[in-house]
């Protein structure tokens, strides 16, 4: 009896779902309208049949036209197919699959479609966040931070913009971690086009979430709400790196709003990119030098303990651990930082150090640095590695 009452209450919830996903393809209708509805009509199901007459009372006679148009054009059944047919999952805010830190935010989405799976909210999560051309050292900071925290066990958030963005989601799914992308758009559209490839990851090792409906292009009207539920998925906010005036901070805003932790990471006083961090900075946001700051401020050690290493976290120990270096290749990687330089600089600081090695000599250490994984070559400069530099 028991399991024959489950059965009648999943397929119930199914019903609903499907005439909450025809209700959100109304996309022009704001989600304060549609949980009016719902609170008025009591299910989803009972908001498809209000007569003309009770929708113009609540919502007025332009949003009464709107859903009498709808109704015209579209069946639910009709919709739920398209969109089940499109690979899309859909939840809304009654259901048992809904997330949870996704209802108490002020102006919560109605319902959210999505490709992959939904955040596990028994997992830590991590929001990064930053400017879409972002500089050498904020790409080192991103890729070291994610692939950290990742390794631990800890998803990331973002929104699988160009610069920081999509840089941590990487990190995180190359440390064999899972990475969210929160879209402005619908999830079955791939913006920007370049980060096809991360999209296709994200499907495979996390997911993309959308409040839009599928076939949504993206516009940048879309884009400031949807940071509201990058961060509200998140327990922390990391800003990686912005400008002192940035969209990224109106995600921190959001963050504050909704209680959650914010954190940055400090770049330097001159630099431009590193305005909007320091900014946060002084005006009271966690300072993260390295992931075990916010690991240990938000006590995750036992998650971290007990998290099996993957197998680039092996990989990244067995590199710090190796003790095969060249005295030359030791040398060259005491003068790196995560900074590029040029050969030229190099070898004037290697000489300043006091080193009396010759062309041939520094050549073939930066070569047994590259092959090792440790140094970098970019455009004729050499950097740490992200691994090099989260170990040095």
């Amino acid at each position: 009896m028991k399991n024959v009452d489950n059965l009648r209450r999943q397929s119930e919830e199914q019903q609903q779902k499907m005439y909450a996903c025809w209700l959100d393809t109304i996309y022009w209708l704001p989600s304060e309208t549609k949980f009016r509805l719902l609170d008025a009509a009591g299910s989803v199901r009972d908001v498809y049949y209000m007569t003309d007459r009770q929708l113009t009372a609540l919502i007025g006679s332009k949003g009464c036209e709107q859903i009498l148009q709808q109704r015209k054009r579209y069946e639910p059944q009709r919709v739920w197919d398209y969109v089940s047919g499109l690979g899309i999952s859909y939840t809304y805010c009654r259901t048992s699959d809904f997330p949870q830190k996704l209802k108490n935010i002020p102006n919560p989405p109605f319902g959210i479609f999505y490709k992959g799976k939904l955040p596990d909210e028994k997992i830590p999560a991590v929001a990064m966040i930053g400017a879409r051309k972002c500089s050498e050292y904020g790409k080192c900071m991103a890729e070291s931070f994610a692939t950290k925290l990742a390794s631990q066990g800890i998803s990331i958030i973002s929104g699988m913009a160009l610069g920081i963005d999509g840089i941590s989601q990487r990190a995180a799914l190359t440390a064999g971690g899972c990475s969210y992308g929160v879209l402005g758009c619908g999830v079955d559209v791939v913006y920007p086009r370049s980060n096809e490839p991360l999209y296709r990851q994200l499907l495979e090792k996390g997911g993309v979430i959308s409040e839009y409906p599928p076939g949504m292009e993206p516009r940048p009207i879309l884009f400031p709400p949807r940071n509201r539920i990058i961060s509200a998925l998140a327990d922390v906010v990391l800003v990686v790196e912005a400008r002192k005036k940035s969209g990224t901070l109106i995600t921190v805003d959001m963050a504050l709003e909704q209680g959650r932790e914010v954190y940055a990471i400090p770049g330097r006083c001159t630099d431009g990119l590193s305005m909007g961090c320091n900014e946060l900075l002084r005006q009271g946001a966690a300072i993260a030098t390295d992931p075990e700051d916010i690991i240990h401020d938000m006590a995750w050690e036992e998650l971290t303990d007990n998290t099996m290493e993957t197998g680039l976290e092996q990989k990244r120990k067995s590199k710090s651990n190796d003790n095969s270096l060249s005295p030359m290749a030791q040398e060259i990687i005491r003068q790196l930082d995560v900074l590029p330089v040029t050969q030229d600089f190099l070898i004037r600081k290697l000489r300043e150090s006091g080193s009396i090695c010759g062309m041939p000599q520094i050549c073939q250490g930066l070569v047994e640095l590259e092959l090792k994984g440790l140094a970098l070559r970019q455009n004729g400069q050499y950097c740490l590695s992200p691994d090099a530099a989260l170990n040095r």
